[in-house]
């Protein structure tokens, strides 16, 4: 217990091999810990890497509690309990997100029939019209940034993107547009592939 103390007071002070006799004494047993809790090694490797890197960077701010491993343990737990409730929302979503689209295509046509509907939408764009809505609404960029690539301004990217939505809201309907924005996306994909 002193031994450590003095140890995490020389890491407090920046010493790295005051740091790393810990990382050598916990990092293993930390790591077994988080792959029972996660499943996943690479997230365990991640989970006890990101607690040890918090230790490091946070040296000086942390208060010496009696025990640095049980410190550290704590951490990864709250970091494992932080990762499975993200995987969770994220699966949620990704289920919802396909119910919605099963639910759609049951409602509609087939899908060809749709990539067709959305083919005829997007070439009677104009083609700046369609530049912007691909490198805005599918490839992720932000108006600024589409603007500066093509040389215009913010508001001629927003109005494009306003009037490619339009046709594609008039095409499809309001109920659908997110179906039809992923729609849109594999629709880009196979185009840049072609």
């Amino acid at each position: 217990m002193q031994n450590e103390l003095f140890l995490f007071r020389k890491m407090q002070e920046g010493d790295w091999n005051a740091f790393n006799s810990f990382f050598e004494s916990y990092a293993e047993r930390l790591y077994l810990y988080a792959v029972g809790f996660v499943g996943s090694r690479e997230e365990a490797e991640d989970v006890v890497q990101d607690t040890f890197v918090y230790l490091w960077v946070n040296r000086a701010k942390i208060a010496y509690t009696g025990s640095v491993y049980a410190y550290l343990s704590r951490a990864v737990k709250n970091s494992c309990i932080d990762y499975k409730l993200h995987a969770e929302v994220e699966r949620k979503y990704q289920r919802e997100i396909l119910a919605s689209q099963d639910e759609f295509i049951e409602e509609t046509e087939n899908l060809d029939e749709l990539y067709g509907r959305l083919q005829v939408v997007m070439n009677s764009l104009p083609p700046k019209c369609k530049e912007i809505f691909i490198l805005g609404c599918v490839e992720g960029l932000s108006y600024k940034e589409v603007a500066e690539q093509l040389g215009v301004s913010v508001n001629t990217v927003k109005t494009q993107v306003k009037v490619a939505y339009k046709k594609i809201k008039s095409e499809f309907g309001d109920q659908h547009k997110n179906f039809m924005l992923i729609l849109c996306n594999s629709f880009f994909r196979e185009e840049v592939e072609r």
